[in-house]
């Protein structure tokens, strides 16, 4: 590799460390309490000047939408992991199992995402058509995956299904951490009893 393709190479990754410290210092800055940091404490943060923010980022809308889909991004990349056994095994009884995985993942990326949606960002992204657009693909895709391990007399009851995807919906999740103050720990066991209950 030439010297000149070496240098390019460092850059395209100095640049890229440089976007991820940036979206990290914000998140930090949120789950702080800061539910719109600005410019100047983002760069603090990441311990970087102002003007090196905006040469990544042009302006603050640039920067909030592009933390907001990483979020999503990772949200959706843990809910698409991989089952741990092999979905044809959950349909000859093991599905039980792979809805407590559901459950776990769920809770999991709900926690991570916690500050996001309290915070105004989401406020601001959630009226806009492609981030709708993008968020009803997410909930389609999740709502497949559930069909894929509940058994058929389960995900063919409109109404069981429906109460069973509302229970593992984020706004379940925010109605147990916020408005009634549960635990992480406490709220995944709601969650997974509230599942249990509804499958049994």
């Amino acid at each position: 590799m030439s010297s000149t393709a070496s240098d390019a190479d460092g850059r395209i990754a100095r640049t890229q460390a440089t976007r991820l410290e940036i979206l990290a210092a914000t998140r930090r800055l949120i789950l702080s309490g800061e539910s719109e940091p600005t410019a100047k404490e983002i760069a603090l943060s990441a311990g970087i000047t102002t003007r090196t923010l905006f040469r990544h980022f042009p302006d603050m809308n640039t920067l909030y939408r592009s933390f907001v889909e990483a979020a999503e991004a990772g949200a959706t990349q843990v809910m698409d992991e991989p089952f741990p056994q092999d979905i044809q095994e959950a349909a000859q009884g093991g599905w039980l199992e792979l809805l407590a995985v559901v459950c776990i993942r769920r809770a999991r990326v709900y926690e991570s995402l916690l500050p996001l949606y309290a915070s105004t960002l989401w406020g601001r992204y959630r009226e806009d058509a492609a981030f709708r657009a993008s968020q009803h693909r997410g909930i389609l895709r999740r709502r497949k995956r559930l069909e894929q391990i509940l058994p058929k007399r389960v995900y063919e009851d409109s109404v069981l299904f429906e109460a069973i995807d509302a229970v593992l919906s984020i706004d379940y999740w925010l109605s147990l951490r916020r408005d009634q103050g549960l635990s992480p720990k406490r709220a995944a066991t709601v969650i997974r009893r509230a599942v249990e209950k509804l499958s049994s």
